[in-house]
C-alpha cells in the first residue's frame, strides 16, 4: 500500500455562480479546480463552505457533486428555501475550502 498524497486549497469568494431550481428555490454553485493535484483518478474530496457569517443558516456546502481527477461542484442555498443571490456570497466573503487524498 503506497502513502496517501493530499493537496489542499480554497476557492476566491469571486467564483461563485447563480443557479435556479424549481423545486429547491435560488441558490449558488462553485466548481472547484483540483487539476494542481495531477490526479490519475478521481481522489477522496472533503470541503466546507468558510465565510465572515451567515454560513450556519445554509444547506450544501459540504456535500461534492460530479467530482473527478480535476475537480467537482458544490452547490450552496439557504435551508428555508430563500433566493440567496451570488452577490450575498461575495459580500460576505463565502468561499469552499478543500482538502483532496489520494489514496
Amino acid at each position: 500500500m503506497s502513502n496517501p498524497r493530499f493537496i489542499a486549497g480554497n476557492t476566491a469568494i469571486d467564483e461563485w455562480q447563480q443557479h435556479v431550481e424549481e423545486d429547491n428555490g435560488t441558490g449558488i454553485y462553485i466548481d472547484v479546480d483540483t487539476s494542481a493535484g495531477n490526479f490519475a483518478e478521481t481522489p477522496v474530496y472533503t470541503a466546507n463552505l468558510c465565510g465572515r457569517d451567515s454560513m450556519w443558516t445554509t444547506t450544501g456546502g459540504n456535500t461534492i457533486y460530479t467530482p473527478t481527477a480535476k475537480g467537482f461542484r458544490i452547490y450552496v442555498r439557504w435551508q428555508d428555501g430563500r433566493p440567496l443571490p451570488v452577490e450575498y456570497a461575495v459580500s460576505h466573503g463565502w468561499y469552499i475550502s478543500w482538502v483532496a487524498t489520494e489514496v
